[in-house]
Parts: structure tokens; sequence; C-alpha cells
């Protein structure tokens, strides 16, 4: 076997490396470092579990693979495996080292460096290091560990890596970490002992919930003035333009209904969205997300899981397909199926449109109706699983350091989720707006026909019965309840579409239809998702439960509002 001496000399000898695998601990860096090198955009986070599996990328004919973080080759969860087996087929292993734990960190650079492989270190979080009074000799390091140590711009790192221009390294036993590593004040600031304590982290991120939903529903606030703004600008100003110049009345139909109101509808809640993802950035990158999930660690436990579940709640928020992707390091087996089956109780991004598009006619101000549909899922999927029997999970985890998020950070991110919802929106909810359209005109003889008497006209009579007894008669309502299945903004989009004169339903129909959507089954991304993790059987009992479930609660919810 190579020593780390031969090793660092074959990176010196100019070796070409086609299989390059950025590893290290959890939360040190290493996708943030991969999206640098190959332009790419996987997500990044504060908190262990963000990247659950493998991710390949070729740039400079060089293929990089991001690993899940790892603390051993022992194999302790699922994701340390697939790292250790990405590491053993690696041509150059780029080490990414957190200089903010250093010293912990180097247990795992030394059996990399152990191994028949080249190695180079690379640092990260060298500024924080450095803010907190700390210093890092590289060279000495380098000499320490026998291999190359460095904290290059990431176009440097790139050029060495394509080119295999490193330095070689002749390992010097006789330096000491003392030598070259000075850690700084590491005493925990007044804002991490206060997020330490668990009952104000808890009651911390409730009012910054909160405020966030404030911020993105009250009338008076920029998110319910901005989206106003834009469904006006694209609904109203656009396509009363476009559509007046159309002397075709179908056409006029399908361009005004079937793509303005529906696609351009949804598309006015970006505003909303886009406060709702910031303010969820917000509390990744300054690390309130990590402290809540170490602080709670102990409350979770009553409920049968972990503070480790803190991460895949809050993700939920964004996307319920995202977040149980977060489960997949879990090591135990019941502790992951009962935080997937209770993670579609998360109101994700997608039902805030949908929520709004039912709330608005019935509340000027539909901001705490928003916070009590968006808590009460909280408190039912935290219900759901101190009722359920199973193993619990362990949690081990780096708590990442209280501090402002940088704002090229948060931007880059914003400017991502909110391209990735436009993509969704004027392509997959396009699709099924235009083909909702034509069903909703014409009839099983391909003729064009009042809405009633068309192919979806007579679908939707079939299903809206079982929607009667929640108060919803409109077989639209019923259909459009259908396309959620698939996506749940497709909801929002057909019922703009196909309900352009405004919904008209009483005080106990709405919210008991607001309860169904908030207890249904998540989405088909949702589904597949959850079927990778814990199997396709598994996934459609959990699922056929939960409609079960969500029909039943919908239906108590309306007869006991008729009796209010």
């Amino acid at each position: 076997m190579k020593t780390a001496v031969q090793s660092a000399k074959a990176v010196r000898d100019g070796k070409s490396f086609k299989r390059v695998v950025i590893a290290g601990n959890p939360n040190a860096g290493k996708t943030t470092l991969f999206n640098a090198l190959t332009h790419s955009n996987l997500k990044t986070g504060n908190f262990h579990g963000v990247t659950t599996s493998p991710a390949y990328q070729s740039r400079g004919g060089v293929l990089y693979a991001d690993v899940p973080g790892m603390y051993s080759f022992n194999g302790y969860t699922m994701e340390e495996r697939s790292a250790a087996d990405e590491i053993t087929r690696a041509d150059l292993i780029v080490n990414v080292v957190d200089c903010m734990t250093l010293e912990s960190a180097l247990r795992l650079t030394k059996r990399i460096c152990a191994m028949n492989k080249n190695v180079v270190v690379y640092l990260s979080k060298k500024r924080k290091l450095t803010l907190r009074g700390g210093w890092i000799d590289e060279e000495k390091l380098s000499r320490m560990l026998g291999v190359p140590v460095l904290s290059c711009p990431i176009k440097e790192l790139a050029r060495l890596i394509e080119s295999g221009d490193f330095h070689g390294v002749k390992k010097d036993e006789k330096i000491s970490l003392d030598e070259a590593y000075y850690g700084g004040n590491r005493n925990l600031t007044r804002a991490e002992k206060l997020f330490c304590n668990r009952f104000f982290a808890l009651f911390f991120f409730v009012v910054f919930l909160t405020f966030t939903f404030f911020v993105t529903f009250h009338p008076a606030m920029p998110g319910a003035i901005l989206k106003d703004a834009l469904e006006w600008f694209i609904v109203k100003k656009i396509g009363g333009e476009i559509c007046s110049r159309i002397s075709d009345g179908a056409l006029a139909s399908f361009i005004g209904e079937g793509v303005i109101s529906g696609v351009g509808g949804v598309l006015s809640f970006i505003p909303q969205i886009a406060l709702l993802y910031l303010a969820l950035i917000i509390s990744d990158e300054s690390g309130i997300s990590s402290a809540l999930s170490f602080a709670t660690d102990g409350l979770f436990e009553k409920a049968g899981l972990s503070g480790r579940a803190a991460f895949s709640l809050v993700s939920g928020f964004g996307c319920t397909a995202a977040a149980i992707a977060t489960t997949r390091g879990y090591s135990s087996t019941d502790a992951r199926r009962k935080t997937i089956a209770v993670l579609p109780f998360i109101p994700c991004g997608a039902k805030m449109p949908l929520f709004l598009t039912l709330l608005s006619p019935l509340f000027s101000n539909p901001f705490p109706a928003i916070c009590a549909l968006y808590f009460s899922g909280v408190a039912l999927a935290i219900a759901l699983s101190a009722a359920m029997k199973g193993e619990r999970e362990g949690m081990i985890s780096e708590v990442a350091p209280i501090c402002l998020p940088g704002a090229g950070t948060v931007i880059k991110k914003l400017f991502f989720q909110i391209k990735s919802f436009i993509m969704k929106i004027t392509t997959y909810v396009f699709a099924f707006c235009v083909i909702s359209w034509f069903l909703s005109h014409f009839n099983f003889t391909q003729g064009y026909c009042a809405p009633q008497d068309s192919i979806l006209g007579v679908f939707s009579r079939l299903i809206c019965p079982l929607f009667y007894p929640m108060g919803v008669r409109d077989a639209r309502l019923a259909y459009a309840a259908v396309t959620g299945f698939a996506a749940k903004e497709n909801v929002a989009a057909t019922i703009a579409m196909l309900i352009p004169e405004g919904l008209a339903l009483g005080f106990p129909a709405t919210i008991a239809f607001c309860v169904f959507f908030l207890v249904c089954p998540a989405c088909i991304s949702a589904f597949a998702a959850s079927a990778r993790e814990i199997g396709f059987a598994r996934t459609l009992k959990y699922n056929a439960l939960q409609l079960a479930f969500a029909f039943a609660a919908s239906y108590a919810t309306y007869f006991i509002l008729c009796l209010l």
C-alpha cells in the first residue's frame, strides 16, 4: 500500500485525474466546493443530511463526485457507506476540512491519507477562524500530514486538479498540531448560548415563522401587495390586452382562461413564495436550523423522533420530496419510516397558493387562517409520530455557529428556488392547464361544447359525490382536487382557469376543503421519493391511509362547523 508521502509524490508528478471525490465531515462545505468546481446548483445547508447520496458532474475532463458527510469508514449510516464506496474508486480525494473543527476533522483526514490514494486537503471557513482569533499554518500542516494542504481560490484548485500540477510534500512527523494550528476563542457567543437552550430555540423558531407568515400573507405587507400587483399585471393587464385582440371565441377562451388565468394566476404568487423561501434560507444559512435540531433533540425524542427530524420537518415547508430525501441517512429503519409517514402533513410551499386561492374570497386578511393551517400541520405530524411505535433514531451532527448569513449566498439560493418554481409553472403546470382546458371544452365526439357537457364535466360529476360531505358540490372543484395529486400548484391553476367568476363556498365548506388539502397525500414527486426510501408497497399503504384520513377529517370539520 502506498504511504501518504508516496501519494503526494504521485500528485507532484503531474498525474492525470479522471475521477475526483470530494469528501469530509458533514457540514464542512463539500457541496459548496462541488458546486463551485462544476458550476452546479446542488442544495447546500448548515446541517447534517443535505447530501444523502453521491452526486456526479463532469467538468474539464474530470468526473467530480460529491459524497455525503462521514466521520469514519465504519459504515454507521447508509450515507457513510456510500461515501466510503466512492472513495475507494477515486483517482484523487479532495478532503474538505472545516478550519473551525480541524482537530476532530483530522481523524478522518489521517484515515484517508493512509489509503492507497492521492489526497489533497482543502481548508474551508478559514475566514471564520480568523475572526475568532485563530490561525493556521498551511505549510506546517501539510508537512505534518504528508499531503498538500490548500485554501486557494476555486479556479486555482480546478486548474491544479485538471493539470495534476500539485507540489509534492515530504512528511515530517516531528511537527505537532499545536505548531500548525490555533483554534482561537472557542467560547460560545451569547447568541449561541441562547439557541442551545431548547425553550428559547423553539420559541424563537415559532416567532420567526409567525413573523414570516405575517410579512407574506397580511394584506398590508409586501407579500400580499406584490402578489396583487403581479396578478393585476399578468391576468388583467396583459391577459385583457391579448384577449381583446382575438376575435375567435374558442381561441380567446384558450389563451385567456387556459393559459393566462391558469398559469399567470399561479405565477402571481412568486413574491409570497420568494418570502417563504427567503425565511427558510436565512434560517439555514444563519445556523438557526442546526441549533434548533440540537436544542429540540430531547423534545422530539418524546414524540419518537430525534433532533435530526427538525431538519426534515423544516425542509418540508419547502418541498416534501426534498424533505423525504433527508431521511436517507437515518440509521434506524423504523425512524426513517415514521418520519416519512408524517412529513406529508407538513404544508409544503406548493400548498401556499392553494390555501390563498381558497381563503382569499372568505377573508380579507387570510394571515390568521394560514398560520392556523401551517401550525396545525406541524402539530398533527408530531402527534402522529408520538402515536406510532418503533425504534428511535440517535443523533450525531455538527452544530453550525450562529452568524449573519452572507448576502451573496442567500441571493443565489433564493434565485435558484424562484427559478425552479417558474420553470415548474411554465412547463408542468402549463401542460396541465392546456390539457384541462381541452377536456373542459370538448365532448367525447370531439365537438366544442360548454364545460358542463365536456369530457371533464362527465368525469367531475362521477367523483364529485366524494366531496359532498365536506360541502363541496361544484364538480369543477372536485376535478381541481384530483389534479393536486400530480402537483399542488395545479389546484390553484385549475380553479383560476375553470372558475373565472370566483369561488362561492361558505365558511364551513372552505375550511373543510382546506383541511382536506392539509391532510391529503403530497404530490407524485413525494410519492416517488418515498417509494425509493421505504418501498412502493409501503408508500402506497401510507398514501391510502392518509387519503382516507383526509376525507374523514374534512367531513368531520364540515359537520362540526355547521353545528356551531
